[in-house]
């Protein structure tokens, strides 16, 4: 299931039409997530019919133009603390080691980790509950009181996170007995 690399594809700054990844996406949470499937077919609604260039503003808007929106999850983990830089490095590394290239983004971006996420399935909890859950839940609840569509991706990534979290913890329990 590559749908860690499907939720990059949207939380990306969109290069191209995002329609048909939201519409892939949307199709791998049908069994697993519906509430989650429910989150992107609001987030397409909002996007419909929109441009390449409009796309790029509603992102813009979201995550560029708010600090407090950051699509740099250490930032709302430490803050402008020196422990974010230890986490960037630590995570430049990581992804180095993983073959994956950075670009001009910190190794912090939403879609850098969550495409570190879909190739290090043995780290995936891990990134889920210390870093995934608590950013993308902040960010989450700084869009909720606007109109910006991508409140709706936002949700629906943090519904499936939550799930595979759960799911996780129901498995360690099982091991137990």
């Amino acid at each position: 299931m590559a749908i860690y690399s499907l939720f990059a594809g949207i939380l990306d700054y969109p290069a191209q039409p995002i329609a048909q990844v939201v519409n892939d996406c949307s199709a791998e949470l049908a069994i697993d997530c519906p509430e989650a499937r429910q989150h992107l077919t609001a987030f397409l609604e909002g996007i419909a019919g929109k441009s390449l260039g409009q796309l790029q503003e509603i992102y813009t808007n979201a995550f560029d133009l708010r600090p407090d929106c950051t699509p740099n999850l250490g930032y709302h983990l430490f803050g402008d603390d020196g422990r974010r830089g230890l986490f960037l490095a630590e995570l430049k590394g990581r992804m180095e080691s993983s073959g994956i290239a950075p670009g001009c983004e910190l190794p912090d971006h939403i879609s850098l980790l969550l495409r570190y996420m879909q190739q290090n399935e043995q780290e995936r909890c891990a990134v889920i509950e210390d870093c995934m859950l608590p950013a993308v839940s902040r960010m989450a609840d700084v869009l909720d009181s606007s109109e910006n569509p991508y409140k709706h991706a936002l949700r629906a990534l943090l519904s499936l996170l939550q799930r595979q979290r759960e799911g996780a913890n129901e498995a360690d329990e099982a091991m137990k007995v």
